[in-house]
């Protein structure tokens, strides 16, 4: 009883089983309740041919012998009574009429068995010869009849459970196979091989868990690759900056290094500290995000003014690179956690200015839509290839080899990423090769809870 192959075949067998038993009940009363009434016809018709025969001979012995040529193939017997209670039998078997059934049918009555043992239907019709009254009755010579046809039911009730559980052996194996060999699959998952398909063709519920099987194989692979690529990028991203402040510390021990050097060196090795300083603080708060523990707090604010707060923050950086914004930021109130938004727009922001060219331009403009607003930046930068795009959101991703020397983490836009889709918004992005980058930016207006 622990494998599903014998539930399935005992459950059927069982059923089966039960249907059978029914069936034969149902099947065998509805038999004796038709073929009594239809022998029951039979006996009064033959009856009836009978008295007919019995009217136009008057030796009893010779009726006998015709009776007894008749009676054989008829598979019935009979006896006449007369007035005087007197009894002839013509046939094999004698039955006991009670006395009162007999004086019932010599009165002119017509007597039918009454279904107490209808296995041996009886009938008794008067009639009379030479002005005297007589009794016939008729009845079935052999009730092995109807035991031989129950028989043939149960024999036929039999075979087909015979054959049923041959068929059902045979089927529930072909219905549990699929699943032995999911369970060796999941087997196969739990060791960490992923490189597993069952590439079935059935269309029926197992064809659809077993592709579906196979997705969930596949994104498993997809994870674990992500996974060691996470940590691979971890690694790298803290072994560089471990590297050069080791080298750089190393340096600093020289007795007759130049004070502008040591300075030099001493600010390398504060620039690679801050810069482990924030890929873990941005590793930690894209784990708070990931776990939905992460403070979320809506309130309403007007979104406008938060953009121009973070140009103005930034301007520093554009400065530098003379760089200049074009704004369409009406007034616009907007429900959302703001600390978190506000990352997003410095981030988006930070990026154009640093991946952008001297004396390039950024273009900042909202939208407001029935239930939503949209947010475009675009600049006029170095831009990002195609092929380059649909993976700019995972972390540690890295378009260009130029955008690394800036010592980006590759995990700001993930982070930008995950807090959108807190707010059930989300961010696409447009972008040519040398000629510019845009995003575009959803939210809802109303407030929301987190995902």
């Amino acid at each position: 009883m622990k494998t599903l192959y014998t539930r399935i075949v005992i459950v059927y067998i069982i059923t089966v089983m039960i249907s059978l038993v029914i069936g034969f009940f149902t099947l065998t009363l509805l038999f004796r309740e038709s073929l009594g009434n239809d022998q029951e016809d039979m006996l009064i018709k033959q009856g009836e041919g009978i008295i007919t025969l019995f009217e136009k001979i008057d030796d009893i012995s010779e009726m006998k012998a015709l009776a007894n040529e008749l009676l054989v193939p008829m598979f019935v017997d009979f006896a006449i009574y007369d007035a005087e209670g007197k009894l002839e039998v013509f046939g094999v078997n004698k039955r006991s009429i009670p006395e009162e059934r007999v004086q019932q049918v010599l009165k002119g009555g017509v007597y039918r068995e009454d279904g107490s043992d209808p296995n041996k239907p009886i009938v008794g019709l008067p009639f009379q010869k030479d002005n005297k009254r007589y009794a016939l009755f008729v009845y079935v010579s052999d009730s092995e009849i109807k035991n031989d046809a129950y028989q043939v039911i149960l024999l036929g009730f039999l075979s087909v459970l015979i054959s049923g559980s041959i068929l059902i052996l045979i089927v529930s194996r072909f219905i549990v196979k699929p699943l032995t060999k999911m369970t060796q699959v999941t087997q196969e998952l739990a060791k960490g091989n992923f490189d597993i398909h069952l590439n079935w063709k059935r269309k029926d519920e197992i064809g659809v868990l077993a592709r579906n099987f196979d997705i969930m194989a596949e994104d498993l692979k997809k994870l674990e690759q992500m996974r060691r690529n996470f940590i691979s990028d971890v690694s790298h991203e803290i072994q560089s900056p471990l590297t050069s402040i080791r080298g750089f510390s190393r340096a600093l021990k020289e007795k007759d290094l130049p004070s502008a050097e040591r300075l030099e060196f001493l600010q390398i090795i504060e620039s690679e500290s801050e810069r482990l300083s924030r890929l873990s603080g941005h590793l930690l708060q894209l784990a708070s995000l990931e776990s939905d523990q992460h403070p979320f707090e809506p309130k309403s604010f007007s979104v406008d003014e938060q953009i121009r707060a973070i140009i103005l923050k930034l301007q520093p950086e554009w400065s530098k690179k003379d760089i200049q914004f074009t704004l369409d930021l009406p007034k616009t109130y907007i429900v959302a956690d703001k600390d978190l938004l506000h990352q997003v727009w410095q981030n988006i922001i930070y990026n154009s200015i640093k991946y952008n060219k001297d004396g390039g331009t950024i273009g900042i403009r909202l939208t407001k839509k029935a239930r939503i607003i949209i947010v475009e930046v675009e600049d006029t930068g170095i831009g990002i290839a195609e092929e380059h795009l649909r993976n700019i959101f995972e972390r540690f991703y890295k378009a260009e080899q130029s955008r690394s020397k800036k010592n980006g983490s590759g995990v700001g836009l993930a982070i930008v990423k995950k807090i959108l889709e807190l707010h059930h918004g989300n961010i696409y992005v447009r972008s040519k090769l040398g000629e510019g980058t845009k995003f575009i930016i959803t939210l809802p207006l109303r407030k929301q809870t987190k995902r």
